[in-house]
């Protein structure tokens, strides 16, 4: 009996088998399974074109701002170097400038005097034996350009003291200059008639003019380097008689020029004003002399 189930068992799983050839033919249609496929493309797909896209775009805007930075770049620095004269330029008009500018403009004019000789000496002005600090009061100032410099100035109050005579007067004398390599000379007619020489250092020295026109030479015929001259009469005889004189000053670099100088004379100096110079000089006496000192030139007139 079992026998025979097993026997009938078998003959229908052959029956199955055989029917299974054609079932078997039509697993393709399974195995199609490639229809899944579209699950397959979007992955690929979309996402993957999209940022591609958005990252190609990306780069267009960073080329625009590459351009706009380079055009601001380039047109910044213009006008900063076109400012930057104008702003250097600017400072000059003010009203105080303005009025030095007008006063150098005239010194300018006025005077024959070479810029390195027309300036202050150097070194300037030794403080004559005071306590430091102490101030000058005078009970009457100088006049005029005279007193503005003197009152601009402590040092120079310290220095030269008050304005001497009652009431202090300035005095005009005739005058004559001359620019040398090293200085220059100056002479005023007195009386006494004298001969003061600006060495370049800042000393002054005075000689008493002692030149006859009766019987001096006008000159000591001298040869003088081209461009260069030799002081004559009552400047030449100072200068061939002191040879500090002709050491320290050189030769003449222009003739000497004639004027009325405006004089006013102080406790232990005096102040000039040159019309051959154009600024005002300060000549302080050393201790103890009268015929030797320290000079300075300060701008402007009497």
């Amino acid at each position: 009996m079992k026998f025979l189930l097993f026997f009938t068992l078998l003959i229908g799983l052959s029956a199955c088998a055989g029917q299974s050839t054609p079932e078997t033919a039509d697993l393709p249609t399974l195995a199609a399974l490639p229809t899944l496929t579209p699950t397959d493309t979007p992955t690929p797909v979309t996402p993957s074109a999209t940022p591609s896209a958005t990252l190609t775009a990306s780069p267009t805007p960073t080329a625009s701002v590459t351009v706009t930075p380079s055009a601001t770049i380039t047109d910044t620095p213009t006008p900063t170097a076109t400012h930057t004269p104008t702003a250097t330029d600017t400072p000059p008009p003010t009203a105080d400038n303005e009025s030095l500018m007008a006063l150098a403009l005239l010194a300018a004019q006025a005077t024959v005097l070479p810029q390195q000789v027309y300036l202050s000496p150097t070194p300037p002005f030794v403080l004559p034996t005071q306590p430091p600090g102490s101030v000058t009061t005078c009970p009457i100032l100088p006049a005029g350009g005279f007193g503005l410099v003197f009152a601009g100035d402590p040092a120079i109050a310290q220095q030269i003291g008050c304005p001497v005579g009652q009431p202090p007067v300035t005095t005009t004398a005739a005058s004559a200059y001359q620019n040398f390599e090293r200085g220059a000379m100056m002479w005023l007619a007195g009386p006494p008639a004298a001969v003061y020489v600006l060495f370049a250092d800042g000393r002054f020295q005075r000689y008493d003019d002692t030149y006859q026109a009766e019987t001096d030479p006008i000159s000591g015929g001298e040869a003088p380097p081209p461009g260069l001259a030799e002081p004559v009469r009552g400047f030449g005889k100072v200068w061939r008689t002191y040879p500090e004189v002709r050491n320290g000053l050189g030769w003449a670099r222009d003739a000497e020029a004639g004027g009325t100088a405006t004089l006013q004379l102080f406790e232990r100096g005096s102040m000039l004003d040159l019309p051959q110079r154009g600024d005002i000089l300060v000549l302080a006496n050393a201790a103890g002399s009268a015929i030797s000192g320290t000079w300075r030139a300060i701008m402007g007139r009497y």
